[in-house]
């Protein structure tokens, strides 16, 4: 059954959410470290140390069952009574992007602990907070260890003897590893609050186990403090205890400081963080904050959808680590020890909206880790080295690193940086061109959207990808002005492909678009054809049809999208079928095995928006996308996710994986953009979308030449025009003479009121007689390209000319509220063409 989204105070802090369920994980970060927490325990399943290369703290022995590790303990005993285990699930927290407070009271001691993270240095900064909310002094013992034994990135080999040190400058406990798979790191515990009365860095003298347990906890014991001039091979723990009394209504603090660097690293940087350790974790938290909350904020008057965009932009800064000596987005703040190019690309459609420097730095990063001008798909630490992994021709990665570069280019009309990329483009066209087979379509190994399996057939998908990709990189060399010989082949491939796609894998019994492998049609429903609608490349009909066929097989009401019906890819058949390692594709309803992830969420918000459902579309993404709406569904909590557990008879319905999921962030802004009516297609960036209706004015930044004020006053749901310098433009579409203005409004078109509405060419400039007797339209592309404009009036233009000249073909068709729609159809010249249309 559907819940309903709470409601949020507007002065409620838009990057801290508190939340009291008791269940579910949490992941925060920063450049250097992470930390993972399941079932709401207050001490992390994992820690990651991204410098000097990417090691982590991790004892699990199984990826699906990671919440069972406990690398750390943390326990206290009040007045003498029971020691009491502090790593129990259940604890209240309050949750940003990029922090994480818990709180719980025990024994009369409010007890909270946090983690912070360091802008500029390798460490994470844990604090534990004991206050006596009793009216007599408490005598509070508190004990905590570390396993510091290291996983090293990618093969996950662990490490666990390391020659373990004592420094008593901040009673520090040190590990240092000479394993060359770790880079030689050394790892460090110091104090910076206060100061523990006893210290041990040899796991096996506390009985240290892998399920957290220790001798503490059992018998109270600690061997005596460490001899600061020893240093011994041993496995590696840091252990404190602490001897504190605490007064009535007053509170003591507790600091650790967690991290790694190199050897001959550990003094200069333990002297850095003693003086510092504050200073950095407020300039981590201030950039995040200045990143989400600073200029750049969309702003409905929807207090659930505000915090939801700011929350997403604050993911879109906290998640990104250091990696081989840059900070570079990561798809978790700790889960995550590697760079993939597919992060980048999905969460920058969305980014790319309100900040093309990030998209930019994001291209750029992808074109150094280039060979041969052809794209990564991976790059991370391995054994001893770093490893790049090129894109192979049938990985989509291609396809959306084409996607992405040329909205970056329409948000940024940066051309100086389209060249720099156009040889790397076109390698990718080139490459994944190889996959299209003489049927017009395209061939993939793996079933729609993943990289697993192996079984090669036509993939709606890829088709879908691949014409929209063909497309961008059109438009995109028109920009430039290279190859118009070649452009039209590529625009009628891209044409027939279109055609192709419906005509052989349009499935009437099914009414869906389908897959085939080696000659047999799957027998799948997969959420990757939701692009279809997404993108605009289905009419009408079809439109409609597949996504009351995706409603039926894939939606579920609660969570959203799941990526696939049935869930079968568990089964002995299915894994021998598409030559699955095993049951990597997840059990029954989770993991992509029909679990729910935010990209097929966000294409059928956007599809739904194409269709004209807006007000669906809205409350679909308040239930499934927001903050708010999240925590109001099943096993649902602030997050925005990975992916959902999509089950109903299962207790795990609506368990929630990797709940600060970067994709998610980018997605989020994605649909937000799409919900309020800023669209875009190859050539041009539209503020003409179908919107809710809304009684208060929308503000947003967009990019366009430069970040812009955008403005939406209510009843620009229907035909609109916009506002910019005081001037009114009759046209949806941003022209480039819009270049220098800060600010625009979009505002309801005057009845009758001729106005652009879109165009496959390049829009440089618009304007309108004042009597609304003649429109003049101003667009390039390419010497020979099919260009096609569509204009709204009141009634239908008396004349068409191009260039002065009556070249160009039109018709008219009249539509509800008595406007009249006109295609106008001409060949493009080598230059500018002049478009004039005469009532």
């Amino acid at each position: 059954m559907t819940q309903a989204v709470p409601l949020v105070s507007q002065e409620i802090d838009h990057l801290r959410y508190r939340f009291t369920g008791g269940y579910g994980q949490v992941e925060v970060g920063g450049p250097f470290a992470g930390a993972e927490f399941h079932e709401s325990r207050c001490l992390p399943s994992r820690i990651s140390l991204f410098y000097p290369v990417a090691n982590s703290i991790d004892v699990s022995t199984d990826y699906w069952r990671r919440g069972e590790s406990h690398p750390m303990s943390a326990g206290m005993r009040v007045n003498g009574g029971e020691r009491r285990n502090l790593g129990t699930p259940g604890w209240v927290y309050s949750l940003s992007p990029h922090t994480v407070r818990f709180e719980k009271t025990i024994n009369g001691i409010a007890c909270a602990l946090s983690y912070e993270f360091c802008e500029s240095q390798p460490a994470l900064v844990f604090r534990m907070i004991f206050r006596n909310t009793t009216r007599s002094d408490a005598a509070i013992e508190a004990y905590t260890h570390l396993r510091l034994s290291l996983r090293s990135c990618q093969t996950y080999a662990r490490f666990d003897t390391a020659l373990m040190q004592y420094d008593p400058h901040g009673d520090a406990v040190v590990a240092r590893f000479d394993a060359p798979e770790l880079d030689s790191a050394a790892c460090f515990v110091m104090n910076a609050g206060a100061r523990p009365s006893m210290i041990e860095g040899n796991a096996s003298d506390l009985d240290i186990g892998d399920d957290g347990s220790s001798r503490w906890f059992s018998t109270g014991e600690f061997p005596e403090g460490p001899d600061a001039r020893v240093s011994e091979r041993a496995v590696p723990a840091a252990a404190f205890l602490y001897q504190l009394t605490v007064l009535p209504d007053d509170s003591i603090e507790i600091v650790q400081i967690i991290g790694s660097c190199g050897q001959d690293e550990v003094r200069p940087t333990a002297d850095v963080l003693a003086r510092e350790w504050e200073r950095e974790v407020r300039a981590s938290d201030e950039r995040v904050r200045a990143y989400a909350l600073g200029a750049g904020r969309i702003v409905t008057g929807d207090p659930v959808l505000d915090r939801t965009a700011d929350w997403a932009s604050g993911i879109l800064a906290a998640n990104a680590h250091y990696l081989d000596g840059r900070i570079v987005p990561m798809p978790c703040p700790a889960e995550y020890n590697f760079f993939f190019t597919h992060d980048l690309l999905l969460t920058d459609l969305g980014a790319v909206h309100r900040d093309t420097e990030r998209v930019r730095r994001d291209l750029l990063y992808l074109r150094s880790l280039a060979k041969d001008s052809v794209i990564p798909h991976a790059y991370y630490w391995r054994d001893g080295r770093f490893v790049t992994e090129q894109c192979t021709p049938d990985n989509w990665n291609h396809l959306w690193f084409v996607i992405v570069a040329g909205s970056y280019v329409r948000h940024s009309l940066d051309t100086a940086t389209a060249g720099m990329l156009y040889p790397l483009l076109t390698k990718s066209i080139s490459e994944v061109l190889r996959q299209r087979k003489p049927d017009n379509l395209m061939y993939g190994y793996r079933p729609d959207w993943w990289d697993i399996g192996h079984i090669e057939g036509p993939r709606a998908f890829l088709t879908i990808l691949s014409i929209r990709a063909l497309r961008e990189y059109v438009s995109l060399s028109a920009r430039l002005g290279r190859g118009p010989a070649g452009l039209l082949r590529l625009e009628s491939m891209a044409a027939v492909m279109q055609r192709a796609l419906v005509d052989q894998l349009w499935d009437r019994q099914r009414e869906y678009l389908i897959d085939r492998n080696e000659g047999k049609d799957d027998t799948h429903y997969y959420m990757g054809p939701l692009l279809a609608t997404a993108f605009g490349l289905l009419d009408s009909s079809h439109a409609a049809v597949l996504v009351r066929t995706a409603e039926r097989k894939l939606l579920d009401r609660n969570l959203g999208v799941r990526t696939v019906a049935p869930p079968d890819f568990h089964t002995t058949e299915a894994i021998a079928y598409y030559k699955f390692a095993g049951e990597e594709a997840g059990r029954p309803f989770y993991y992509i095995n029909g679990g729910v992830w935010p990209q097929g969420n966000a294409f059928y918000a956007v599809s739904l928006v194409r269709l004209g459902r807006v007000e669906e579309a809205l409350s679909f993404v308040k239930r499934t996308m927001t903050l708010d709406g999240i925590a109001g569904t099943p096993l649902g909590h602030p997050a925005m996710f990975e992916y959902r557990c999509s089950d109903t008879a299962e207790a795990a319905y609506g368990m929630i994986d990797k709940p600060s999921f970067l994709w998610a962030g980018g997605f989020t802004l994605y649909t937000l953009y799409r919900i309020f009516g800023i669209d875009e297609d190859e050539w041009n960036i539209s503020l003409g979308g179908n919107r809710p209706r809304t009684s208060t004015e929308v503000t947003l930044s967009l990019a366009f030449g430069s970040r812009k004020e955008v403005s939406i006053r209510p009843g620009a749901h229907t035909t609109a025009n916009i506002i910019a310098g005081g001037k009114a433009l009759p046209t949806v579409i941003l022209p480039l003479s819009l270049r220098p203005a800060r600010s625009i409004t979009v505002t309801p078109a005057a009845a009758g009121q001729p106005v652009l509405l879109n165009a496959n060419a390049i829009l440089h400039a618009v304007d309108a007689a004042a009597r609304h007797d003649a429109l003049s339209i101003a667009v390039s592309s390419y010497a020979g390209h099919p260009t096609v404009l569509h204009v709204s009036g009141g009634r239908a233009p008396s004349t068409v000319t191009v260039n002065g000249k009556t070249s160009a073909s039109y018709s008219s068709t009249a539509v509800e509220g008595s406007r009249v729609i006109t295609e106008i159809r001409f060949l493009a010249s080598a230059g500018h063409d002049t478009v004039t249309v005469n009532y």
